[in-house]
């Protein structure tokens, strides 16, 4: 029963961790989330660490949600339903996102999942994304994910010894557990060089009837060019992909490899819309180490930018796997620690052979 709820909490962590990873690539929220202001005051506060149900995405009135609108995810409260959409409002807001925003009823396609709480009160975990915004950079967060499972391995993946009379002295730490915590090491690490090395680079022009007047201003319908550097900042070779919406209608090198410290400059060729205003589009930029081949790489990149990754880790995973089964890694002790018993420094292990 122990070694069963040992492995069930090593599961839920390892889904945690996973899916907030990949929340993180995918630029939304997953199973977790913090409050980026005090609209939800004093239901969830600033910073206040929240869980998210993903799977529930049809609210009922009083429920909390988190929701995207544009680029930007909100957690608010649905306060009423309208037809097929939901009328929400920050508990701290004096009227609702519809009134005070001109927000549309938020439709299910928008929703995220609905935040958990168990009788009506949300769990949150105060302080916790405050930290996060503030503390930790965007490597420092998926790093964070490797400690957790790095910790998990290491509080479920050691075994006590078996012997008679060793029972309650030894702690052991098996061959087998060392290597799967190496093996999750150099996947997530593999991971954070990939999601580190996308960016979404802003391109900001003005289109006005005032063309030349200034730098980055162009007439309605004119068609400019702009050029960004791109670096590769990596240890090792990358391969790289370009994508731009409309109005991008040509971009020199959509596709490209750089060696480790390479630069390349792209040439992105914009046709202005026929409305005056200031514009900012975005060129996104999707880096990938060569472990699989160019075509089978392209295709997989067309499906979604997420899908050549998930191969990346998958084919590298099953290498591990074979390594694990041809060097015929067991169930070996490679660590025993020992606790002191009749010492002043009474709970502090100590490794006594390796």
């Amino acid at each position: 029963m122990k070694t069963l709820l040992e492995y069930s909490l090593l599961a839920v962590l390892g889904v945690l961790v996973i899916g907030s990873l990949v929340g993180a690539l995918l630029d939304r929220p997953v199973f977790m989330s913090y409050a980026y202001s005090e609209s939800m005051t004093p239901t969830i506060n600033k910073g206040d660490l929240f869980f998210i149900n993903p799977l529930d995405r049809s609210p009922e009135v009083g429920d909390v949600i988190v929701f995207r609108v544009g680029s930007t995810w909100t957690v608010h409260r649905v306060v009423a339903i309208i037809g097929d959409g939901y009328v929400t409002k920050g508990d701290n807001n004096v009227a609702t996102d519809q009134q005070s925003h001109s927000i549309p009823p938020i439709e299910k396609d928008q929703i995220g999942g609905t935040v958990i709480a168990p009788g009506g009160r949300v769990i949150t975990v105060p302080e916790v994304g405050n930290y996060i915004e503030n503390g930790l950079s965007d490597r420092g967060k998926i790093l964070l994910g490797a400690l957790l499972i790095i910790v998990g391995i290491l509080a479920f993946g050691s075994g006590e010894a078996r012997r008679r009379g060793e029972r309650k002295r030894f702690i052991t730490l098996k061959f087998k557990t060392l290597y799967l915590l190496a093996s999750s090491f150099l996947l997530l690490m593999i991971a954070v060089s990939i999601f580190v090395s996308w960016e979404v680079i802003p391109v900001e022009y003005s289109v006005t009837s005032a063309v030349g007047d200034r730098e980055g201003w162009y007439g309605p319908g004119e068609e400019f060019q702009t050029e960004i550097t791109v670096k590769n900042n990596n240890m090792y070779p990358m391969r790289y992909y370009v994508s731009a919406p409309e109005p991008v209608t040509e971009v020199s090198s959509p596709e490209f490899a750089l060696s480790r410290g390479g630069e390349k400059d792209l040439t992105i060729t914009i046709t202005a819309p026929e409305v005056t205003a200031v514009y900012s589009t975005k060129v996104t930029l999707n880096a990938y180490p060569p472990l699989l081949p160019e075509s089978i790489m392209e295709a997989l990149y067309r499906v979604h930018p997420m899908v050549p990754l998930m191969a990346i880790l998958a084919v590298v995973s099953a290498f591990l796997g074979v390594v694990y089964l041809l060097s015929g890694i067991g169930n070996e002790d490679a660590i025993r620690i020992r606790r002191r018993k009749r010492s002043k420094l009474k709970g502090i292990p100590e490794v006594f052979r390796l």
